[in-house]
């Protein structure tokens, strides 16, 4: 007699089809982040390094009412900026 194996909602069975279709769908979606990845470090770490470097220059010798702190806030926002997109691209070549 052959056993048979349930196949429901709650059983291990049922979950291996849709791991593997979220694998298919996350696929896509990975190529195109790892494509892009140095690309847009390169832009983002010269967007933050420039206006870091901006901001220093304007505040020694540039009009007194600079935005400093915006510009600031600016700079450190892309290179923050990269920190979640390293963090996607490691959850989705992880599934």
């Amino acid at each position: 007699m052959q056993k048979v194996l349930p196949v429901g909602v709650d059983s291990l069975n049922s979950a291996n089809p849709i791991r593997w279709l979220w694998r298919v769908a996350c696929l896509p979606v990975l190529m195109l982040l790892v494509i892009l990845e140095p690309l847009l470090t390169f832009a983002f770490a010269a967007l933050a390094l420039l206006g870091l470097l901006t901001t220093l220059f304007f505040y020694l010798v540039g009009p007194p009412e600079f935005p400093v702190w915006t510009m600031l806030v600016l700079s450190l926002g892309f290179a923050i900026a990269l920190v979640p997109y390293h963090a996607l691209i490691r959850l989705l070549s992880n599934t």
